[in-house]
């Protein structure tokens, strides 16, 4: 986004932010320590608030206060885009279910932003996709989000065992092979309206 001109910043907690950090910028980005229920952003400041996959990894019960904050950090009818993914069975959730089954908290996630016109949103659309990920994709995924490597030997054999038997089904390579990694896209727009529920 930075290199098509948009003024960024970058919030997730702090190892993540390190990772950021090291890579190399293409515009005008910055990095902040934060999450969506305490975002360190100043009211009325962003166009567009972007979740990325990140929705559903908070607490159910503190998710309408993410909420809330996500329309304080908006502009006058800005955009909140929420891609999260879905778990379904033969897609990349295969493997990610390897590291956990998040489908229920998934689930939630999705009521949630379905439930977000009572705080002041309007649903614009609603978008089912996916996205071609590798097994080599997984170990980087694999990497970030498991620290002890004992536990992560095994969780990538496991994931190896899964696409080697799906590949034999689809008749490919396994250097060929691409998993689906299913997404839904949410858009909502910040309304005049809305209650306060916290």
């Amino acid at each position: 986004m930075t290199a098509q001109g948009a003024r960024v910043t970058g919030i997730d907690m702090a190892a993540m932010i390190a990772k950021a950090e090291e890579l190399p910028k293409s515009g005008d980005e910055t990095y902040l320590v934060g999450t969506a229920q305490e975002p360190p952003v100043e009211s009325g400041r962003a166009d567009l608030a972007l979740y990325l996959a990140s929705f559903h990894h908070i607490p159910e019960n503190e998710m309408p206060r993410a909420l809330e904050e996500c329309r304080r950090i908006l502009k006058s009818e800005g955009t909140a885009i929420f891609v999260e993914p879905v778990g379904k069975k033969g897609s990349y959730y295969e493997l990610v279910r390897l590291i956990g089954d998040e489908r229920d908290i998934q689930a939630k996630a999705y009521k949630a932003i379905e439930a977000a016109g009572r705080l002041g949103f309007q649903m614009t659309a609603e978008e089912i996709y996916y996205l071609e990920r590798s097994f080599e994709d997984y170990l980087h995924i694999l990497e970030v989000n498991v620290d002890d490597e004992v536990r992560r030997t095994e969780i990538a054999a496991a994931a190896r065992a899964v696409t080697e038997r799906l590949c034999r089904e689809a008749g490919t390579s396994f250097e060929a092979y691409r998993y689906r990694s299913i997404c839904r896209m949410n858009i909502l727009k910040k309304t005049t309206q809305g209650k306060r529920i916290l």
